[in-house]
């Protein structure tokens, strides 16, 4: 037998799956055991070695794959094992995410789209509406699980919601315009080879990515796999479920006053206090998406149609209590002032090496990365420091204070630590941190 690279008798195994395809779709309608289904997946790199022994066992396992890339992409069910219970929750919400994908895309073209706006308003450029072009189809969703389960070599310890919207904003494009005093943002994508090579792909990777992709196709995974997940949503309105007490600042101004900076040319973690405690006495707004910008009529407007539950619903208050106020989301807060440039005013889209992350994935992977980090009854007395709860972020000023961007009907609050519920505590890596 001529010598083959794993993707080559991958991609083997993805041919004779499909040609067998119905026979192992009458085996899957009458079950499995999920100790079974357990056992072939952790033997699966097992598995593609002994391919290389016979046709036949070319033929079986191919066989067993296509039976159980289900489970592999989506989790077991019915299984008692720790470990594949713990894998089955996190699969169901990665899951989650892929039938979710096009709201996930969304957030991801919004933040684009706001900078954008914010860039040509501030250019003196008046803007009445905003209209975005897209187009999305199942077909994105399909190469997103593929790609995705590729990219993290379907390590659920690493893949969550927020790293499948990061990924999804990789492949986009924007071309904007202007008529009138209308913009035009039309959104494109990275076909899937050139978005695979943008991400560093090798060949092997490709392979396996198409074959998941072909297989996916072809067994009309959305479709039978999307209704075992409930649809996932982002709350755009922020952390609504507290309910304690909070401290408003006392004036009402735009103005970002930098004077005060320790180091304006490098991003610090005492700047960051200051920026954020002018944010809280100058009482910005939350809105969903936004960094710090002020907020115009026209970006309202394109927010509340896209976001109609969780922007669309406050749109009158909004309109009544932060329009034509700066305005940030939580994790907005902080890289509003990673973006912003200390000699121009402004905010420049993921500058200084602050992607755009949320709340969540800003934690994930500033901790991966190697961060400092702990929890909370570990916490340093270290201003600057990010505060990290499911979906909501904070940042620590010193004293047992924090300030943070709470939700649409609060706005920038500053509170105490301690009874906020907060469950970790780590260092941007992006910033310098001074004592």
């Amino acid at each position: 037998m001529e010598n083959r690279s794993g993707a080559q008798i991958a991609a083997m195994l993805v041919r004779l799956a499909k040609a067998i395809a119905r026979v192992i779709k009458a085996a899957a309608a009458a079950g499995a055991p999920g100790a079974i289904l357990a056992a072939v997946k952790e033997a699966l790199p097992f598995i593609v070695k002994l391919v290389l022994i016979s046709v036949f066992s070319m033929m079986v396992f191919a066989a067993l794959i296509a039976y159980t890339l289900p489970n592999v992409l989506f989790g077991f069910e019915g299984v008692e094992d720790e470990k594949i219970t713990d894998m089955t929750a996190a699969t169901m919400s990665v899951g989650a995410s892929y039938v979710s994908a096009e709201e996930l895309e969304n957030n991801a073209i919004d933040s684009a789209v706001t900078s954008i706006a914010a860039e040509y308003e501030e250019r003196g450029i008046e803007i009445d509406k905003i209209t975005v072009i897209n187009s999305f189809s199942d077909e994105d969703i399909l190469w997103l699980t593929a790609v995705n389960s590729v990219w993290n070599k379907q390590d659920l310890a690493v893949m969550n919601t927020e790293g499948t919207a990061s990924l999804c904003s990789s492949r986009l494009m924007y071309d904007d315009s202007i008529d009138g005093t209308t913009l035009y943002v039309t959104v494109s994508r990275l076909e899937p080879d050139e978005w695979m090579q943008s991400l560093g792909f090798t060949e092997d990777d490709k392979i396996w990515a198409k074959g998941m992709h072909d297989l996916m196709s072809e067994g009309d995974f959305l479709n039978t796999y999307g209704s075992y997940y409930g649809d996932f949503h982002f709350d755009h309105s922020g952390d609504s479920s507290y309910s304690g007490e909070y401290l408003h600042g006392d004036d009402f101004s735009n103005e970002i006053d930098v004077s005060g900076f320790v180091n304006p040319a490098v991003k610090n973690n005492l700047d960051l206090v200051n920026y954020v405690t002018q944010a809280w006495e100058n009482n910005w707004g939350y809105v969903w998406g936004t960094v710090g910008n002020v907020l115009t009529p026209s970006v309202l407007e394109y927010k509340a149609e896209q976001y109609s539950d969780g922007v669309g619903i406050y749109e009158d208050f909004i309109r009544e209590h932060w329009l034509g106020r700066r305005t940030a989301d939580c994790i907005g807060l902080v890289k509003g002032y990673g973006w912003f440039d200390a000699d121009t005013g402004k905010f420049g889209y993921e500058t200084n090496g602050v992607p755009d992350y949320g709340a969540n994935d800003m934690y994930r992977t500033s901790v991966q990365a190697g961060a400092e980090s702990g929890m909370m009854e570990d916490m340093p007395e270290i201003p600057g420091l990010i505060l990290w709860k499911q979906g909501h972020t904070g940042v620590y000023i010193g004293g047992g204070y924090a300030i943070e961007a709470m939700g649409t009907k609060w706005g920038v609050v500053k509170t105490e630590v301690n009874g906020r519920g907060w469950e970790a505590w780590y260092k941007l890596p992006y910033f310098e941190y001074y004592d």
